[in-house]
């Protein structure tokens, strides 16, 4: 009888500490992104509280590339869309919101300062070497709306797009505004010591010019007094008239090093580098660990630049 009793009020105890438990923590916010960088932005805000889903994967371009069919019913379970304007989100995004009307949006350019497109003047035409120089090419292909889209290569408009996200975030759920908000002040600190970090060492380089197939560094440029020399000719491989008139510059610039990326071609790099005795080097502005491709860029840069 009393064993019974013992198994009886074990049971009541047993019931009572599950009819009361706190409830179940609650599901990660789905969080949906473009491009890799990005991946890493929401989780340095979001930490354990998200769960990111990245619509690029590795080695694709976002000027080109078409979400699968497997990636559409992904995304029908998000919770939150982080635009950044890249090429093929603009394309899709109304299938991508047709796959999900209820998912929120957040739009991580508001606040940015795109840089415009420059076009580029045939080999042999009149122009001004300076303004060559600084050429950054774009079409209607590559560039929304003649934008260069690449600000998430710059640090400090990474700040502002560090703001939008956490402001997202918080409209989603504001119960954990608390932690969304002290991990961006954490992640901005982070970013104020990275920018410091380069402008040290891009201080001092012996030539601040130089060469590469596509323009995705054109923030960095900006940000730390350097020019950057594209040979992609809107979106496309350079004629051997543009080839020449490219080598020119690179001989004149006295450019040793020209620069490629794992996503685009680098056969033009090869022959250019090949004629004026200068190496490639490889940068991928699609690095998942955003933070430590930044310094390794910049390190690459101060080395390369200081020759």
């Amino acid at each position: 009888m009393k064993k019974q009793r013992s198994i009886l009020m074990l049971f009541v105890v047993m019931f009572t500490a599950i009819l009361f438990s706190p409830a179940k923590a609650s599901e990660p916010l789905r969080v949906a992104v473009s491009i890799p960088p990005q991946v890493y932005f929401v989780e340095q805000i979001g930490g354990d509280l998200v769960d990111v889903l990245c619509m690029l994967p590795e080695g694709a371009t976002p000027h080109t590339y078409e979400p699968t069919a497997q990636q559409m019913k992904q995304l029908s379970q998000a919770d939150l869309y982080v635009r950044i304007q890249v090429d093929f989100e603009n394309a899709w995004w109304e299938k991508m919101m047709s796959a999900n009307p209820d998912m929120q949006v957040v739009d991580s350019t508001e606040g940015v300062e795109f840089l415009e497109g420059h076009v580029h003047e045939e080999a042999g035409g009149k122009h001004e070497h300076e303004d060559e120089k600084h050429r950054v090419e774009e079409s209607d292909h590559h560039e929304h709306h003649g934008r260069n889209p690449h600000i998430w290569l710059s640090p400090r408009a990474v700040k502002m797009q560090v703001e939008d996200i956490c402001q997202g975030l918080v409209s989603v759920d504001p119960e954990h505004k608390d932690s969304y908000t002290t991990h961006k002040e954490s992640f901005l600190n982070t970013l104020n010591s990275l920018d410091a970090e380069i402008q040290n060492k891009l201080a001092h380089l012996k030539t601040r010019t130089f060469m590469i197939f596509h323009p995705a560094w054109s923030y960095f440029a900006r940000d730390y007094g350097l020019e950057e020399i594209s040979i992609e000719i809107e979106g496309k491989e350079p004629s051997a008239k543009e080839m020449a008139e490219l080598m020119k510059i690179a001989k004149e610039g006295q450019v040793s090093v020209i620069f490629v990326q794992p996503q685009s071609s680098r056969r033009s790099a090869d022959t250019i580098a090949k004629q004026i005795g200068a190496r490639v080097e490889m940068l991928d502005p699609l690095a998942a660990n955003w933070f430590e491709n930044m310094r390794h860029v910049s390190d690459i840069f101060a080395e390369t630049l200081s020759r």
